[in-house]
């Protein structure tokens, strides 16, 4: 069988390349070792509750994004954040501070100082600075002060990459705040000044796991799940790729381009030796184990207003969560009439032996961590346990290298392409957006 492209994975990286190179008119085919498309995306809908596993909602900048999700036929299946969701939570001191979509919340709020506000401002008056390979805490730090880096900055990564702001790089993880201090010297300023784009968080009717089969669904015949490979090698200006499902059946074919969009920790046991010793640099990658934990409850057993996308803790408060989102507040109908629905987060590269732990284990560190901060002490009446043993990846010291090195290995092999969060940006939207740019990027070639 000849084809124009093989992508292996179908989680959003994958469909994202794959729906567009179809939608161009390119002969594919998709393996997936999984039984089901989306990867990380997974929702639960159970007697009226829609739980996410895996991503929980969509950030999207303006018209050109919500284009590309209407291209999957999602014109009518999007729901925008409730007005509630602007506001957030950090947790600090034991008590919970509620930030807004406002800036001067965070000035009007008693989680900083009043010196640690003035230090914060002071930011438009500190120099650039050359760090090289420098650590988002540290960048913070510099710029705004150590009580912002570790109040505000620690906690959304926590949030947000699962990580150690001490050790992921601000280069690639924040590439935008070092282009900002580049061109404009000051963060702030440069913010300031910069274009306003039109940021929504979205969700959808069913679930994120109706984006996943919207991408999907064009490409029903061009997708093979439950396979593993058996055979990659570079063939006659090409690639030979073989597989076998889960019920001995044998599938292959020959491609002008191979996709690579699984994630890092499986390159070892799937490319042929020749690509990966020019990888060596990505075996000191990590991706930290996190467990998700989504409860439902009366919505009268729970005293707080809920009134937010949920809360987040920073490193210094010792506690056993990285957070927990406010699930039912944020989008409609994710739970029944009269029900709330918490999903919270335990592990990360910040205490990955917690997300290790038994379920009864991670159900108590739960319950004493809502007791304390919600003022829940009933029972919930669901609970879903995921466990991710392998999570985010992490943008730790290395990560331009290692992203050159796969620059390096796709010029020495014509037609080899590597796509997904692994490179170039962690979020959902991105890697969509990347994906639609690779598949546009090879029907030129």
């Amino acid at each position: 069988m000849s084809l124009d492209a093989i992508i292996l994975g179908a989680g959003p990286a994958g469909l994202s390349v794959a729906h567009e190179l179809n939608k161009l008119g390119a002969n594919i085919k998709v393996v997936e070792s999984a039984q089901r498309v989306g990867g990380s995306i997974k929702t639960i809908n159970q007697d009226g509750w829609i739980v996410e596993t895996g991503p929980n909602t969509l950030q999207i900048n303006g018209e050109s994004d919500l284009k590309i999700l209407n291209a999957y036929g999602l014109d009518n299946e999007i729901l925008r954040a409730d007005n509630h969701a602007a506001n957030r939570y950090i947790l600090s001191r034991g008590k919970l501070h509620t930030l807004t979509a406002q800036p001067s919340s965070l000035l009007k709020s008693d989680l900083l100082s009043f010196t640690e506000k003035v230090r914060l401002l002071a930011e438009i008056f500190i120099p650039r600075s050359k760090i090289k390979n420098e650590s988002v805490f540290n960048f913070v730090s510099r710029r705004f002060g150590s009580a912002a880096a570790e109040l505000l900055m620690d906690p959304l990564i926590a949030g947000t990459h699962a990580g150690n702001p001490h050790e992921l790089m601000v280069e690639n993880c924040f590439p935008l705040l070092t282009e900002l201090e580049k061109n404009h010297r000051s963060i702030l300023l440069g913010l300031i000044k910069g274009k306003k784009e039109g940021r929504q968080i979205i969700g959808f009717k069913n679930g994120m796991q109706q984006l996943a089969e919207a991408m999907a669904e064009s490409l029903k015949s061009n997708i093979e799940l439950g396979c593993h490979l058996t055979l990659m090698q570079k063939s006659k200006g090409g690639w030979q790729v073989a597989w076998r499902n889960t019920r001995g059946q044998e599938g292959g074919g020959w491609a002008k381009n191979l996709i690579i969009t699984i994630p890092q920790w499986q390159w070892s046991s799937t490319l042929p030796f020749e690509i990966l010793k020019d990888l060596e640099s990505w075996k000191s990658t990590s991706s930290p184990y996190v467990t998700v934990i989504a409860r439902g409850y009366n919505r009268s057993d729970v005293p707080h207003s809920l009134h937010g996308f949920g809360y987040l803790i920073p490193h210094s408060e010792k506690r056993e969560i990285l957070g927990s989102l406010f699930s039912s507040s944020v989008l409609p109908n994710r739970a029944p009439e009269g029900k709330i629905l918490l999903t919270s987060f335990i592990g990360g590269a910040r205490q990955p032996q917690i997300a290790a732990k038994s379920d009864i284990s991670l159900g108590e560190v739960l319950d004493r961590e809502f007791k304390e901060t919600l003022g829940i002490t009933a029972r919930p009446e669901k609970e879903w346990i995921q466990r991710w043993e392998k999570s985010i990846p992490q943008y730790t010291v290395g990560q331009t290298e290692r992203e050159n090195d796969l620059s390096l290995v796709e010029s020495k092999n014509h037609g080899l392409h590597f796509h997904g969060a692994f490179r170039g940006g962690i979020s959902l939207m991105q890697v969509i957006r990347g994906g639609h740019s690779l598949a546009q990027k090879i029907s030129k070639n």
